[in-house]
């Protein structure tokens, strides 16, 4: 096990009770809404409505509510999440709701599953955060089938660069760290590790690997935007980006160099 998955575990042990009751609203709805604005799917069409003969992966699952939502629209859906304690949670409720997902303990840097698996992978603040992506990017590659869709959900680089520190709420009106030094943090001997890309960097891996990019969503707060994140500032937000949405496409074999 590698240094930052031994700490991202641990947090998320202690985390994870934290996402219990946001887990619970997310299963008991059809409607599915993203990350720390819950800006709706009907905004930004991630999830189709129908997902019937899909194959499908959620990496960095949590408490798997991505993967219900899959599940509810029809696909055979794979869960994997390196955390017994998000993966409790999950179990609990797929117990209760019976969608028929497969959940799988295991880190995003070393899927067990075959080549070419899944028509269809994502990530909302998963592997895409907490993984290093010069590692989970190209297993995410290598289980997915040629002309499969990769999609995921991460903070945007100007609102880590932008970050207050410590115990200091919302987003600074100055920029606090450097741009180009923003892989891999650590925010407190406490905390997980995080990892960042530069857009340029994030394009760089897309290429190398086979990856052609269909979106990029950068995203504010809606109007009248609440988070229960204390690092969330929604006026700040209304201004500025806080969030990105990347959605890519595996080569198609007629298309592979």
């Amino acid at each position: 096990m590698q240094n930052h998955q031994r700490l991202n575990r641990a947090n998320w042990q202690i985390q994870a009770e934290w996402y219990r009751l946001p887990a619970e609203e997310n299963w008991a709805s059809n409607e599915p809404k993203w990350g720390i604005w819950g800006t709706s799917n009907n905004e930004l069409n991630l999830l189709p409505s129908n997902m019937q003969g899909l194959t499908c992966l959620e990496i960095g699952c949590g408490a798997a509510y991505v993967s219900a939502w899959m599940a509810k629209r029809g696909g055979l859906v794979f869960g994997i999440d390196p955390t017994p304690n998000q993966l409790a949670t999950a179990k609990r409720l797929e117990n209760r709701y019976r969608t028929g997902i497969n959940l799988v303990e295991g880190f995003g840097e070393s899927l067990p599953f075959v080549d070419a698996t899944f028509d269809f992978v994502i990530s909302e603040y998963g592997a895409s955060l907490w993984a290093d992506p010069y590692q989970w990017l190209p297993e995410a590659h290598r289980v997915m089938k040629p002309g499969g869709v990769l999609t995921f959900m991460t903070d945007h680089l100007f609102a880590f660069v932008t970050a207050e520190e410590g115990d200091e709420e919302g987003q600074a009106t100055e920029l606090k760290r450097s741009f180009f030094e923003s892989y891999r943090k650590q925010w407190s001997e406490s905390d997980g590790i995080e990892f960042h890309l530069t857009h340029s960097a994030w394009i760089s891996l897309f290429i190398e690997h086979g990856f052609k990019i269909l979106k990029l969503h950068e995203l504010g707060a809606p109007a009248r935007a609440k988070s229960r994140y204390h690092y969330a500032d929604a006026q700040w937000s209304k201004n500025w980006p806080s969030e990105e949405v990347w959605v890519l496409q595996k080569s198609p074999i007629a298309e592979a160099g």
